[in-house]
């Protein structure tokens, strides 16, 4: 492995330690942040508490309506065939002449 090969396996590899390490501080999961996990415990615990004690609120929720069938009245128009007899004075042999032409 060459010189600029190991520059840059330490370089990405500082990188990437440096957005982990970024990442881990704006979460909030360093060390030094562990009274907030017990804060955000005692927050639910005390909304729990809070919504115990309240009655239990009942909502009703419409059913959405059937949709109505789609009937198609219009038909796709008719399709014109042409065929274009071939020039005067040619002769394929009654052949195709996309495969070689001639009868085979």
């Amino acid at each position: 492995m060459s010189s600029i090969h190991r520059t840059g396996l330490a370089i990405a590899g500082a990188v990437a330690a440096l957005t982990v390490t970024g990442a881990m501080a704006i979460e909030g999961l360093s060390s030094s942040q562990t009274p907030g996990a017990q804060t955000t415990q005692q927050v639910a615990t005390d909304a729990s508490a809070a919504g115990a004690s309240l009655p239990p609120e009942i909502i009703y929720v419409n059913p959405a309506p059937t949709p109505g069938t789609v009937t198609i009245t219009q038909t796709a128009p008719p399709v014109a065939h042409v065929i274009v007899p071939a020039p005067a004075g040619s002769d394929d042999n009654g052949g195709d002449h996309r495969h070689g032409g001639g009868n085979h």
